[in-house]
């Protein structure tokens, strides 16, 4: 079950500091060697998150249990861009989006987290539990969006790639939703072998637009709800991280 633990202080809106990743942290969407306690609580994006490094990779620890957070993540992706300097428009920034699902894609798993979130709003519907939604995503999950880094061509790439890159997700049967990420420092190009800080960027997107289809045929169909500002428009917040040394 997802249990967000929050320090007896109130945790900062943006990370304060450098964090070395456990010996045995793994990408599997689920916060457990960090006793799912994070380093900051963002409140323009609803996201609790921790940065932290060792000395392959960058990462990125994610947790939120808010519905209409998860829907938006699950429609438009979370982006992490990193710039090389403290200077907030790098003219070469690193850009990891995930997940990347295609349009049926997030109609199957927002579907289905519908089902299983308000199953009294859906009468008669099969019951839908949360690993159905974790399979159903995992099945759908195949690509992460990359780009500003040499090596990789910029666009989408498998989720199992070669390139070192890795990223995955999990959902709780209370709601929770935890991403993980990990982005190998030899694509971040940092100078003085990272001994400075450098400026990163989390977003939460707008979802990708959904177009009715329509042959021509009749009159067209209805345009999609109005939903809330909040539940549309991009939410991000902007830190500053030093690599933690050992």
């Amino acid at each position: 079950m997802l249990a967000i633990k929050v320090n007896a202080q109130k945790l900062p809106n943006i990370q304060k500091e450098s964090v070395r990743a456990p010996a045995n942290v793994k990408i599997d969407g689920k916060a457990t060697e960090w006793d799912n306690k994070f380093k900051a609580q963002n409140g323009a994006t609803e996201l609790f998150y921790t940065l932290s490094n060792d000395d392959v990779n960058l990462y990125m620890a994610v947790q939120t249990k808010f519905k209409d957070v998860i829907d938006k993540i699950m429609r438009g992706g979370i982006t992490l861009n990193v710039n090389q300097t403290l200077a907030k428009k790098s003219s070469s920034p690193i850009s990891v989006t995930y997940p990347s699902l295609d349009l049926p894609g997030t109609s199957n798993v927002t579907n289905m987290l519908t089902l299983k979130n308000y199953p009294e709003a859906n009468p008669g519907k099969e019951p839908v539990s949360i690993d159905d939604v974790n399979k159903a995503f995992t099945s759908r999950s195949k690509v992460v969006a990359v780009a500003g880094i040499n090596s990789v061509p910029n666009g989408e790439i498998a989720i199992y790639n070669e390139s070192g890159i890795q990223a995955a997700s999990h959902f709780t049967d209370d709601f929770g939703y935890t991403y993980e990420l990990a982005i190998p420092l030899k694509y971040l190009s940092l100078p003085e072998n990272g001994n400075k800080a450098f400026s990163y960027q989390v977003k939460v997107n707008e979802p990708k637009p959904i177009t009715p289809k329509y042959d021509g045929n009749g009159p067209p169909p209805p345009p999609p709800p109005p939903m809330m500002r909040t539940a549309t428009a991009t939410t991000d917040f902007w830190g500053e991280y030093t690599l933690a040394k050992k």
